[in-house]
């Protein structure tokens, strides 16, 4: 039996067991309240399990579970890491539970330690693994060095959608005590990993006696039960959506936004939903941000800076967002949205909207997919996901948006199938491998993570630390960001790089946070 230890951020394969990155001990720096986080790669071993006991520290434990990748859609022109493999191929992503059991399959598993760090810990935690495969036995050392800083508050926005709706059907749930309890779950691990925002839908319309009405009831259930987990804010979805990608329509259902019955809707509508965050305690709180209609192009801008000018009318106390690109829809928004690619296209425009108070974030979805951009794709290197918020830190993007953590697609098994048909606004694509999940549906009642979704968590925290370190030295921060990080579709690829800048920007927080109590 054979093992190595490896960092989060490095993808492993069922059918490869040789990586230079392979450690024989864990030996990991840690912030105070976090985790320490790395896996452990098992090959030759015989039998069916694995037994893993954790001896002088305690901490979470998981199988990664292979999932298929079937083929790399979208990039035309392969270079370098891109994609990483020649599809079909298997790559260890899904985070599946365990106490100390895990599945051999022909002689090899991986596993995932996510090891908490107590807020009071000192120097260093010596421990050790055992692993068994019935016949053989190893042990692995694992040394915890506990940093003199504490894990910083959250600083990076993040939102993305999650379909409980996709949740229910693929968890098979039929009472609604049992879709409480998994969408807590699921909710649960969007916390985890620093999101700060979450999706809604506003109130279901109803067209009663000739007007809208507007039920309330449930959207507040879900909204405080919301704001009572964590999230700081609340993204209602679009008033409208766009008939085609190449139509000027903004509607709503059949109904033309522009139209006088648009804005007879939309008057009810918003009116009805002004009043109820009013008797909530909620209008003038900032906590509530509306979108107007998803990705606007040159073909509807002119009729998206109508119906911007409609909403902010009816309803001037909330703050409007959408993602967007280099559209002429100026004077529309209070936080813009671009991907990643297309800031950095129109990257004039986007910071003279940061230079007049407005917000810029960023996103990602099955674009951008060639050129070296980074996203969070199974085909690409696990680093371009760790990479996505030291983008944000780089360019002064203060929050981050993608489409879906799980969007299961119909009749597409999760486990496998990673590259899916999609169909918005009419087009149709296959999805690059993982876009449509960060998220498993497990099968002991509730979501697994994906090692994707915990580097999206690191990553949060990598933010909130550049941000403290560039409080104390800017030019430090700057340095040790752009060591690594030097646009969307320039990073080093090298692990021992990531993990000399991981290391220096610890050691820079634990230097700028010393003398400050509350950190």
């Amino acid at each position: 039996m054979k093992y190595c230890v490896l960092p989060s951020y490095i993808w492993t394969y069922p059918d490869i067991h040789y990586y230079p990155e392979g450690k024989e001990a864990a030996r990991l720096l840690a912030l105070r309240g976090g985790y320490a986080a790395f896996q452990l790669h098992v090959w030759d071993a015989e039998g069916e399990l694995l037994t893993a006991v954790c001896e002088g520290f305690e901490g979470e434990r998981y199988a990664v579970i292979p999932i298929p990748v079937e083929s790399c859609p979208g990039i035309e022109e392969p270079t370098e890491h891109f994609p990483e493999r020649k599809a079909p191929f298997k790559v260890g992503d899904c985070l599946m539970p365990i106490e100390e059991k895990a599945s051999l399959s022909k002689g090899s598993a991986t596993l995932y330690f996510a090891v908490p760090v107590p807020l009071d810990a000192k120097g260093n935690t010596e421990g050790r693994i055992i692993i068994s495969d019935g016949k053989e036995t190893a042990e692995v050392p694992v040394t915890i060095e506990a940093s003199s800083a504490k894990i910083p508050e959250e600083k990076l926005n993040i939102a993305m959608g999650c379909d409980f709706v996709s949740m229910a059907e693929y968890h098979k749930i039929t009472t609604r005590e049992d879709f409480e309890k998994t969408q807590t779950q699921y909710m649960s691990l969007l916390r985890r990993q620093h999101q700060t925002h979450i999706y809604m839908h506003g109130p279901r319309p109803m067209f009663k006696n000739g007007k809208w009405e507007f039920n309330h009831e449930f959207f507040n259930k879900f909204a405080k039960k919301a704001l009572d987990m964590g999230f700081k804010k609340i993204f209602l979805h679009g008033v409208g959506f766009r008939r085609a990608w190449d139509a000027p329509d903004i509607m709503c259902g059949k109904i033309d936004l522009l139209s006088e019955e648009g804005y007879k809707y939309l008057r009810e509508y918003l009116t009805a939903l002004r009043e109820n965050l009013r008797e909530q305690g909620w209008l003038d709180k900032d906590i509530f941000h509306l979108g107007l209609c998803d990705e606007p192009n040159d073909i509807n801008a002119l009729n998206y800076r109508a119906l911007a000018g409609m909403v902010r009318k009816l309803i001037p106390e909330i703050k409007l967002y959408d993602a967007t690109s280099g559209a002429p829809i100026y004077g529309t928004l209070d936080i813009y949205i671009p991907r990643a690619d297309e800031y950095e296209k129109h990257r004039d425009i986007f910071d003279y909207y940061k230079s007049i108070g407005d917000e810029v974030w960023h996103y990602v979805c099955l674009y951008p997919r060639e050129k070296g951009y980074i996203n969070r794709f199974m085909d690409i290197p696990l680093l371009a996901t760790r990479y996505l918020f030291w983008g944000n830190y780089r360019y002064g993007l203060t929050g981050y948006v993608h489409w879906t953590v799980n969007c299961y697609q119909s009749g597409c098994d999760p486990f496998k199938e990673s590259c899916p048909r999609h169909v918005n606004a009419g087009s149709k694509s296959i999805l690059p491998p993982g876009d449509d999940k960060l998220i498993y549906p497990g099968t002991d009642g509730g979501g697994w993570m994906s090692l994707r979704l915990e580097n999206h968590r690191e990553s949060a925290e990598e933010y909130a630390m550049l941000r403290a370190v560039k409080e104390y030295d800017i030019a430090l921060a700057d340095e040790i960001c752009e060591s690594v990080f030097h646009s969307f579709n320039s990073v080093e690829w090298s692990a021992e790089k990531f993990e000399n800048a991981r290391r220096s920007l610890i050691k820079a927080y634990e230097k700028a946070t010393a003398s400050d109590p509350v950190l």
